[in-house]
């Protein structure tokens, strides 16, 4: 099917114009590396992170605004948990969230029977999974 150029501008200009806002920076593959750059609102990317410890993770992001050019740094640290999980590390001290009902999740695992398991993808951790101190053997 070819088109004239009168014909192919006459398409053109009757296709809807492509809406893009000022300074938005190039389109990211990864919804989710988004965040605004804190200096001109457009939207940064990460470049690198890494883990500082168990819990904190530190992140570059780069602004896609090339008039801009910021670059900043993101600490992101897990905080309190929703859930322990049935394979917790006694080394790690993250507390539980103040919604769980300790008193309940007790009550369960006291009256529990139990059943044989054998872990396919984590070490067994034994030990008391509300205990004070973190065993250390």
């Amino acid at each position: 099917m070819l088109h004239t150029n009168a014909e192919h501008e006459a398409l053109q200009a009757a296709r809807p114009a492509r809406q893009r806002t000022s300074h938005q920076g190039r389109k990211l593959r990864l919804e989710g590396t988004r965040r605004p750059c804190p200096m001109c609102d457009a939207q940064a990317e990460i470049r690198t992170s890494y883990h500082v410890s168990r819990t904190l993770f530190e992140t570059f992001y780069q602004c896609t605004n090339v008039e801009c050019g910021c670059c900043f740094v993101v600490n992101s640290e897990i905080v309190r948990l929703l859930n322990p999980g049935a394979t917790p590390n006694p080394k790690v001290n993250i507390p539980l969230s103040t919604h769980v009902r300790r008193d309940m999740v007790r009550v369960l695992l006291d009256n529990a029977g139990e059943a044989a398991h054998e872990a396919r993808f984590t070490l067994p951790v034994t030990g008391d999974l509300f205990a004070g101190g973190a065993d250390t053997s």
